[in-house]
């Protein structure tokens, strides 16, 4: 399961939004129960299916002795854990306690990122597009050509 593309939304009183259809397909024929994780990654919040977050889990658990960095990652993730049922319209609703973390209010957009999807606030999205990025030296210390 792949997230693409992105798509602009409006919060609703009670913190929910509606995914883009494709996410939404894709999670409701991918995931039994069309049950979504909601946490907090890289101070946004992120939706992986419960298989993923099995997955996650597993791997964290393979370091011994963590880095106290990677010892508060893995705190933020385990503490904004949320299990989101993903409605027939593709709507979920996301908890106050990733709101206020992913400082999301009113506008937001989710965004594909491969494996997961992410909710930013609609003006740190903008910010993120506005930047310049010069990644050529780790593709290329990475083998990877970009077939473009």
């Amino acid at each position: 399961m792949k997230f693409r593309g992105h798509a602009h939304r409006s919060l609703d009183d009670k913190g929910r939004i509606v995914l883009p259809p494709e996410f939404r397909d894709m999670i409701r024929s991918g995931v039994p129960e069309a049950i979504i994780v909601l946490t907090i990654y890289d101070k946004h919040v992120i939706g992986i299916t419960p298989e993923q977050w099995t997955l996650l889990e597993s791997e964290l658990e393979k370091v011994k002795t963590p880095s106290r960095a990677l010892q508060n990652t893995i705190r933020i993730l385990y503490s904004g854990y949320t299990e989101t049922p993903v409605g027939k319209q593709g709507r979920i609703a996301i908890p106050a306690h990733l709101r206020k973390s992913g400082k999301l209010d009113k506008d937001v957009v989710i965004l594909g990122a491969g494996r997961r999807f992410e909710i930013w606030p609609a003006d740190s999205y903008e910010r993120l597009l506005d930047e310049d990025y010069d990644v050529s030296g780790e593709l290329a210390e990475n083998n990877v050509s970009m077939p473009f």
